[in-house]
């Protein structure tokens, strides 16, 4: 009995374990730019344990022109009370001709102790990408866990980038300027263009491609058809 007893209350510890709410389930990230969208500033706000307010703001930059900015996937470590996570920004008029792209992947390492939240945000990596941007350039990105798909209204192939290593793949699958691209929850990320699409899956892998402009919806942003 009681053995029956230990057992059922170690199932139960772990089940709580395994639902347990995030320790920044509380806490919200606000982002601006300056008009020139120059810089990009950051602000965490929310409220931890018993108490609420902001607790850390600083700033990324300078870009020549912030195009996207998309956030990835955390990874928590409950011991330390730290989470950690990548923020990709994609600068539409880098280098001198301000007609480049260039993606910057900066880390954000966030430490929860004290009722406080410390975030400290580090660049890790500048990569240029072969996509044409500038002043009047529309760059559209998709991501999931381990991918990015950026393109731009002034290049027929948008690329992948590999986050693990910032390999670049140019996805010459359709050669079609394309006017937007759509992610789901699942991670597949779909390039639409005018008279064409294809279907990037979780693996990185293209999954489908064909005419038509079809795009994918997911549960947290509307996407514009």
């Amino acid at each position: 009995m009681r053995r029956v007893l230990v057992t059922s209350l170690l199932l139960l510890s772990a089940s709580l374990f395994c639902y347990a709410v995030p320790i920044d389930s509380g806490l919200f990230t606000t982002y601006t730019t300056d008009n020139a969208k120059t810089t990009l500033h950051w602000s965490i706000c929310g409220s931890i344990s018993t108490g609420s307010g902001c607790y850390s703001s600083g700033q990324m930059g300078p870009f020549g022109k912030i195009g996207s900015v998309v956030e990835g996937s955390k990874a928590y470590n409950n011991v330390k009370g730290t989470i950690t996570r990548h923020i990709y920004v994609i600068d539409q008029e880098y280098g001198s001709g301000q007609n480049g792209i260039a993606l910057y992947d900066y880390q954000r390492v966030d430490t929860i102790a004290n009722a406080y939240d410390s975030a400290n945000v580090t660049l890790a990596k500048t990569v240029s990408l072969p996509l044409t941007g500038g002043s009047s350039a529309l760059v559209f990105v998709g991501a999931n866990k381990g991918y990015l798909v950026i393109g731009t209204n002034m290049s027929a192939i948008p690329v992948k980038v590999t986050k693990s290593n910032y390999a670049i793949t140019p996805l010459n699958i359709i050669s079609q300027i394309p006017d937007s691209i759509s992610a789901d929850n699942y991670g597949f990320i779909t390039v639409t263009s005018p008279f064409g699409f294809f279907v990037v899956g979780p693996n990185g892998a293209v999954q489908e491609d064909g005419g038509g402009s079809p795009f994918t919806v997911n549960s947290i942003l509307g996407t514009l058809p």
